[in-house]
């Protein structure tokens, strides 16, 4: 089933993130360089000429989200609904840790894991397959063209299942911030902030 057209855009920077740290469903406030990138998306809307009343609008509830969102209602009327199934993946026990701490106290949940696998199925966590459906029923549930405010690891499902990626593909795809993936029509462009 094609999927409508979908402005997705993840959280700017957060403390979390520039520290290495996990978040999940946990969060941290965005840096100064993350409220940058907030504006900076608001910014980018405007340049493509995109009235969000075109669009239905939806967010995930954490914190970081709504902080992103609060930038981008300084250039554009945006006003999303709550959706939990945008929520990050839930890392269970090993949300909050570095990558050391996690080697410290959860190695055998490392072994054999490379780039980022190792965020799925950590203990009391979630799992790629519930990730996977729990995106696969949001993209199912979608009536028209949307702009969504989400997460990294959740992201990479969404864009993968849009875009018709291999799990190996969606897993190796970035996680860009500051930037609005426009997926459309099975595939997906970023839209950057132009500068004159």
């Amino acid at each position: 089933m094609p999927y409508p057209k979908i402005l997705f855009i993840r959280h700017g920077e957060t403390e979390w993130n520039a520290e290495g740290r996990t978040q999940g469903i946990l969060n941290s406030p965005l840096t100064q360089k993350g409220r940058a990138q907030a504006e900076q998306l608001g910014k980018i809307l405007v340049q493509h000429d995109v009235d969000p009343s075109d669009y239905f609008q939806v967010t995930s509830p954490l914190g970081r989200t709504l902080e992103t969102v609060a930038g981008i209602q300084k250039h554009v009327s945006f006003d999303p609904i709550y959706e939990s199934l945008l929520q990050e993946i839930n890392l269970g026990n090993i949300g909050g840790m570095t990558r050391y701490e996690i080697e410290m106290e959860y190695p055998e949940h490392l072994q054999g894991k490379k780039r980022l696998d190792w965020y799925f199925g950590a203990p009391e966590g979630e799992t790629f397959e519930q990730i996977k459906q729990r995106a696969k029923t949001w993209l199912d549930s979608l009536t028209g063209p949307t702009i969504a405010v989400s997460h990294g690891q959740l992201g990479k499902l969404i864009r993968g299942l849009y875009c018709g990626l291999t799990d190996e593909e969606l897993l190796s795809s970035g996680e860009p911030q500051g930037v609005v993936i426009v997926l459309e029509d099975g595939k997906e462009t970023f839209w950057e902030l132009e500068t004159a």
